[in-house]
């Protein structure tokens, strides 16, 4: 980003495809594969639709193209690699969003309401929010971990804003809850539910 200009046309099996860059959209696809994660092959009509302004590259450059968007969407940076730990969410965009408009607000003076912001821009904003927004607090209550070398009172402050700030479950994983709920209300097997 500081060398060249931030990219708008992602370049498939040699054609140049113009996309939407604005942060929204891709919030908006973040939100798509993990709400559609189960449904992969509507899921990458629907991502198309979203990311390319007019023309679409063709299907038979899928994986391509599939490419060139996760490229653009982890900002030109390569994947991350996952160690041996379980990845832990601290920040939902679409639970936090007042969280987010906030910060951007207190530390930018940016109102994403009415923002044109690049997807590659809001992201290094949103990395290098500081620790004296609400939003950055949360996630930090979120993340920390509770061990034994903390005092009661420390425990017992951090467990109550871990309850205080959690992330609601996912729609797919509460609805799974409440039908194993009901059938050991009703006094049915959990059996086909697990």
């Amino acid at each position: 980003m500081l060398i060249n200009s931030v990219p708008d046309r992602l370049n498939i099996a040699g054609t140049e495809y113009k996309i939407n860059t604005d942060f929204r959209t891709w919030l908006e696809f973040e939100m798509l594969l993990s709400e559609n994660a189960e449904k992969a092959e509507n899921t990458l009509a629907d991502i198309k639709n979203l990311v390319f302004c007019k023309n679409q590259p063709p299907s038979f450059a899928d994986e391509k193209t599939v490419n060139q968007i996760l490229w653009f969407y982890r900002c030109g940076k390569p994947p991350q690699k996952v160690n041996g730990k379980s990845h832990k969410e601290v920040f939902s965009y679409e639970y936090d969003d007042g969280y987010i408009c906030a910060a951007f607000m207190q530390q930018y003076h940016i109102d994403l309401n009415s923002a044109k912001l690049h997807w590659w821009k809001f992201h290094a904003l949103m990395l290098s929010l500081s620790d004296s927004t609400e939003f950055v607090k949360i996630m930090g209550y979120r993340s920390i971990e509770i061990n034994s070398k903390m005092t009661a009172s420390q425990k017992a402050f951090y467990q109550k804003m871990k309850k205080q700030y959690k992330l609601p479950l996912k729609e797919k994983v509460q609805k799974q809850i409440s039908s194993i709920e009901d059938a050991l209300v009703n006094g049915e097997t959990i059996d086909n539910l697990l």
